[in-house]
């Protein structure tokens, strides 16, 4: 990830079959991803409950949910733990938040602010009518505050899944992650983009279903365990 803010540099190749990514110098925990579907993802809603991050903080420690088509634009809100977290206002034991893109141009980010341990955190992924542009809204799921945003043109996506990502031989995850409430809406129906679900080191859903077809796809809770 290259930020204004706190620089690192960010590579990543994600797998078309499970949206895996795949860096042999990075640590990476549970995952749970769709993808690639027949059709294309035109929207993508979830909500995070980060948990307490690990202490004492290490640089750096990232929880996402993502999107991309294997070889473009991958689209990572980003839930953040450096050894320092006071450039978004948090302390040690909150989390800093930001809309965020990766690319072959590097990586773009929005506003960041500070998270609270059990605080829930709503990613929204739009394409546009035209489906010309993206645009990410982060925002505080007990009171609609939007707190980070960003718009790219990043063409089409196919593959959702879930991050867990540590760098520079950081701290992994302590505590469990939750996503909760996931939909993600097709473009056409595609009734086998479920045949497509990967996981990885004891992640696991709970009532995952489709409806108009095969269109919308939703997911009640996502449960990651801590990294061992």
């Amino acid at each position: 990830m290259v930020s204004l803010l706190k620089p690192l540099t960010f590579t990543a190749a994600i797998a078309l079959s499970s949206l895996v990514v795949l860096i042999a110098a990075d640590t990476w925990g549970p995952s749970w991803s769709l993808g690639p579907t027949k059709s294309r993802i035109i929207e993508v809603t979830t909500t995070l409950e980060p948990g307490a991050p690990p202490q004492p903080p290490h640089t750096m420690l990232a929880l996402w949910p993502g999107i991309s088509n294997g070889s473009g634009d991958l689209i990572q809100s980003t839930v953040e733990q450096w050894d320092d977290n006071a450039w978004c206002g948090a302390t040690k034991e909150e989390w800093c938040v930001r809309a965020s893109l990766f690319g072959s141009f590097g990586q773009k980010d929005g506003k960041a602010a500070k998270v609270g341990a059990h605080e829930k955190i709503t990613f929204h992924y739009k394409r546009s009518a035209d489906a010309k542009s993206w645009t990410q809204t982060v925002t505080r799921a007990a009171t609609g505050e939007v707190v980070s945003t960003l718009t790219s043109n990043s063409g089409h996506m196919t593959g959702f899944g879930t991050g867990t990502e540590c760098n520079n031989k950081c701290t992994g995850t302590t505590s469990i992650q939750y996503y909760t409430d996931t939909t993600i809406v097709l473009e056409e129906a595609d009734p086998t983009f479920g045949n497509t679900k990967a996981t990885s080191k004891g992640a696991h859903e709970e009532g995952f279903t489709s409806s108009n077809g095969g269109k919308v796809w939703t997911v009640k809770k996502i449960t990651l365990p801590a990294m061992k």
